[in-house]
Formats: structure tokens, C-alpha cells, sequence
């Protein structure tokens, strides 16, 4: 999720000032994500200045300054709710670089890396597994929803550490048998 249309969500609700926005994002995820103070001033502030959101009066105690959705802002909140997912598949994630550099640099380590990367994923089943229950008990099937989509996508990456365990070591039979 884009911080920019989490906030912008949040702020549909009702006007806020930073530190309430980090807060409420965070519990809105279920505690999977968090943000620094800096990353929310600093998407308020081009918020403010794209005149998708404006200052809710004036600054409060300690210097807060609430900020509320423009028309503006809900419409390009509107426009992204209703649009599907459609950015390309993230080929960039870092186990995917070392995978390559192993195989190039044939340094041997691939089953270890593979192996280890099998471990990190299984503990993130178990983690993942943890928060989804605990987000039933409190009832909160939005969460619910949040980590069952990242059980699968973790399931995904079990299955292609797994796969790709079993092409590598078809690759080493072939080359062994060639002449």
C-alpha cells in the first residue's frame, strides 16, 4: 500500500495531525508496517503542496498542525480505491540478485543460500500465521484479509525456493552427463 493513499484514507475520516497518522497507520496494518515521524511530515507536506489535503485550522498545542482531505484528495483517493492492482511483478527483490550472481559466479553456495532463504520463509509462515490469529480473535477482518495475502505470497516464495533448489540440481545432473 502507497503511504500517500493510506493517508489520505485516514485523513477521509476525519482531520488528524502527524503523529495521530503514524499511529493510526500503523494499527490500521496490524502493527506490519511501520513509519518514522520524518516519512509522514514529509508526504503531508507534499500532500499539501499537490492541494490534496489543507491545514484544519491552526496549530494546537505543542505546535500540531491537523491536516484535512481537499476535494481534491478525496477524489484522487476515490480514483485509487476503485483501480485495480497493475504494476509490474517485483523481479528486483534482493534473493533474486544473489540467486543470479550465484549462478554466475559458480561459487558453490546456491543450496546454502537457498536453504537458508527456505528457513526465513518458513519462520515468516509461523509469524504471518500468528498475526492472522490474533487478528481473528480481535475481530478484525481487515487484518485478517492483510496477512492471509502475505501467508500466500509466502507460500509462493516457499514453493519457488523449493523449485528453484530442484532446477538447480537438475542443471548440475546435465552438465555431468555431458561429454
Amino acid at each position: 500500500m502507497s503511504l500517500k493513499y493510506g493517508i489520505l484514507g485516514l485523513l477521509a475520516e476525519e482531520p488528524l495531525h502527524g503523529y495521530e497518522v503514524k499511529n493510526r497507520f500503523e494499527s490500521l496494518l496490524g502493527g506490519s508496517w511501520e513509519v518514522n515521524f520524518g516519512q509522514i511530515y514529509t508526504t503531508l507536506q507534499r500532500l499539501e503542496r499537490d492541494q490534496l489535503v489543507e491545514a484544519a485550522g491552526q496549530r494546537g498545542d505543542r505546535g500540531k498542525l491537523a491536516y484535512r482531505l481537499t476535494e481534491g484528495g478525496r477524489r484522487a483517493l476515490q480514483e485509487w480505491l476503485t483501480q485495480p492492482e497493475s504494476g509490474p511483478q517485483q523481479v528486483r527483490e534482493e534473493i533474486y540478485v544473489k540467486l543470479l550472481l550465484s549462478t554466475r559466479l559458480a561459487n558453490g553456495g546456491l543450496d546454502d543460500l537457498l536453504a537458508a532463504q527456505r528457513r526465513v520463509y518458513l519462520q515468516r509462515l509461523k509469524d504471518l500465521s500468528e498475526l492472522e490469529e490474533g487478528a481473528r480473535r480481535d475481530g478484525r477482518d481487515d487484518l485478517v484479509l492483510l496477512f492471509m495475502g502475505a501467508i500466500l505470497h509466502t507460500e509462493a516464495d516457499l514453493k519457488w525456493t523449493e523449485a528453484a533448489a530442484e532446477e538447480m540440481r537438475q542443471s548440475k545432473r546435465k552438465r555431468k552427463e555431458r561429454p
